[in-house]
């Protein structure tokens, strides 16, 4: 049995992670900023969590280790992120993106690392996106955040290694998560030079959401990092993900920024 501190444990991908992990018998703290949105699994600890708060990450790991006398396994699972052209994104907004999804993970990080090396090793999984080297248009902030936690996971791998710690990036495709309801959603500012491609980017995304995944797949790959003996530095999930990675490292850099500003050609219509 591992102790395991999921992030984004209420809702979506941290949800069915917290599931499949506490039907393995696993110790699970399930931390979010509203631990009661969703019934939890009998045993499941659910932990208040901001990311965004700098203090929050001490005192979280703490709490674990004071509750379960360890920690085995951190799951950073929480992210955030919006649409919008990078023009019109503000400096609030973009630091709040990169607080949840970069700072506020690696602030959790170095809080578990002392922990893990204590014992003699852990597991650290950190859940980014395909757009961590597939950058999306309109997403700027977002793929922005999760490429850099990914580059930043693999060399803080190396790092700690030696400890007995592996870190594994986990890079879903595009899940059914509340996260994804903003993908049609998203408001346009009055007066946006880009009202035309935005609106048309929202058509598109109501389609492509229709062939969302199960986050069910996301836990089960994350499960196998957490049981694994030798786990591995990097895990896709999802055939779209999969399959636009692939595109990604087969395409040269000239002809994959035609190949973006073709698709934002496309949003605007003739």
């Amino acid at each position: 049995m591992a102790v395991v501190l999921v992030t984004g444990g209420s809702s979506g991908i941290g949800l069915a992670v917290v599931r499949r992990l506490a039907a393995a018998g696993d110790q699970v703290f399930a931390a979010s900023r509203n631990p009661q949105r969703a019934p939890l699994p009998e045993g499941v600890t659910p932990i208040a969590f901001d990311l965004a708060d700098p203090r929050a990450a001490d005192t979280t790991v703490a709490s674990v280790v004071m509750a379960a006398g360890r920690l085995d396994v951190l799951i950073n699972n929480a992210g955030t992120g919006t649409l919008g052209p990078l023009e019109e994104t503000d400096d609030d907004e973009a630091h709040r993106i990169l607080e949840v999804n970069l700072f506020g993970p690696m602030r959790l990080v170095r809080a578990a690392v002392p922990v893990m090396r204590s014992q003699g090793g852990g597991r650290i999984v950190n859940v980014t996106s395909m757009n961590d080297v597939l950058p999306a248009p309109f997403a700027s902030w977002y793929s922005a955040s999760k490429a850099a936690l990914a580059s930043a996971s693999v060399a803080l791998d190396a790092e700690i290694h030696g400890f007995g710690i592996f870190v594994t990036v986990v890079a879903p495709g595009l899940f059914r998560t509340e996260m994804i309801e903003g993908l049609v959603s998203f408001g346009i500012a009055e007066g946006s030079a880009y009202r035309k491609t935005l609106e048309g980017l929202r058509a598109e995304n109501t389609v492509y959401i229709a062939g969302a995944g199960n986050p069910q797949e996301v836990a089960d790959a994350i499960d196998q990092c957490v049981r694994a003996d030798d786990p591995p530095a990097r895990v896709v999930v999802g055939a779209d993900a999969q399959e636009l990675v692939k595109l990604v490292h087969d395409t040269d850099p000239d002809s994959f920024a035609k190949l973006l500003r073709a698709e934002v050609a496309t949003l605007a219509g003739p």
